[in-house]
């Protein structure tokens, strides 16, 4: 590829060149080793979280674990369960998603219970409740409804887009407390086959049933001030990731044309002053615009994740062609003509080698695809 030039190098142009080459491979091996491991902590502590919130004693790391439910012999246990009709608005951004799913209750003893008369969807809200069906009887009592609900989600966006995430609902009778009525998750629930989020497969489905703890009295003052409630909470979970890495180029297709633009500048004489330097600062000014559009697709954060990485990986390759532009047409002015053309064919592919490593590796270890 170098031929006569480089045999005709001398040693401390020959060193140059090694020097210029190792430094450049070295601080982007730094680089790729950082975000790389911040990508495997990210994916692994989501996986950990979704475990221990569909887990009945385990609580989310930096969450309280669940307490124990009090001592009572007066509750009555109810079967709860659902079905997921659809999701018709999933929104990371505004960190909210939608739903309308069903929801039954089954149990034995006073038909009066009406365990779906004061339901609550915690961290959300019902737009639209109806009991579609009801019946008490020698086999039992039985509720069905469908809700239409806004829930509130405060997604990871660590390793946008290529993540994953578990959307959850939340059910408690927001009247009877766990010394009244305990739930028990329905095995039979179920999600639509009809259900489709744009840009993510289902890859699972679950429930629990958890206690969950308020501390407050809410002001009643029949109960000490120092009190807690506890609930019984059922969790209905539904897990999706990306589809593909088909979004993930979509949203850097901007940046990495600006990275093969930056590069394209190597093949340019240094003596060519305003193309050899323009080309890397469009594409600057083009990856910082791409860096703009992509963050108006999450919601303000000072999170530090793969949208980021990516983006700073292309920026630090367009300034790393501008510097080793500025030491071309240095040895360019010395008339040292063969030194800056063994020079700029070397660090192009050192460098681009270097970037498409990086944009290798880094999605790899955030992918959940």
């Amino acid at each position: 590829m170098l031929g006569p030039r480089w045999q005709g190098l001398a040693f401390e142009n020959k060193m140059l060149v090694f020097k210029a080459s190792l430094i450049t491979i070295l601080i982007y091996a730094l680089i790729i080793y950082f975000f790389a491991s911040m990508m495997n902590q990210s994916r692994s502590r989501s996986n950990e979280t979704h475990i221990a919130r569909m887990s009945p004693t385990l609580g989310e790391p930096g969450h309280t674990p669940p307490e124990p439910y009090p001592s009572s012999e007066n509750y009555v246990t109810v079967k709860v369960g659902t079905y997921f009709d659809n999701v018709d608005v999933l929104s990371i951004k505004d960190s909210m998603w939608s739903t309308n799913f069903y929801v039954w209750f089954n149990w034995k003893g006073d038909a009066k219970l009406d365990p779906g008369g004061k339901l609550v969807v915690v961290d959300g809200t019902i737009n639209k409740k109806e009991l579609l069906e009801e019946y008490h009887g020698d086999n039992g009592n039985y509720q069905k409804y469908r809700i239409s609900a806004k829930i509130i989600k405060f997604f990871d966006t660590s390793r946008v887009p290529l993540e994953n995430h578990m959307l959850n609902v939340y059910i408690e009778n927001g009247e009877m407390d766990s010394t009244k009525l305990r739930f028990v998750a329905d095995e039979t629930s179920n999600i639509s086959s009809r259900l489709k989020i744009s840009g993510f497969k289902i890859t699972g489905k679950s429930n629990v049933v958890k206690p969950h703890t308020y501390k407050t009295n809410y002001g009643s003052p029949n109960l000490p001030a120092d009190s807690r409630s506890i609930y019984s909470q059922y969790i209905a979970a539904i897990e999706i990731s990306r589809i593909n890495y088909g979004f993930y180029f979509k949203v850097f297709l901007s940046l990495f044309a600006a990275i093969l633009l930056a590069l394209s500048s190597f093949c340019i004489n240094p003596a060519d002053v305003a193309p050899r330097f323009g080309l890397p600062t469009s594409a600057y000014f083009g990856a910082v615009a791409n860096t703009y559009l992509v963050s108006s697709l999450l919601p303000a954060s000072g999170s530090f994740g793969l949208v980021d990485s990516i983006s700073l990986i292309g920026l630090f390759t367009i300034f790393i062609a501008i510097v080793l532009s500025l030491v071309a047409a240095y040895y360019h002015r010395n008339d040292n003509k063969d030194l800056v053309v063994v020079f700029d064919k070397v660090m192009l592919w050192v460098v681009g080698l270097c970037c498409l490593v990086a944009n290798i590796i880094i999605p790899w270890c955030a992918n959940s695809v």
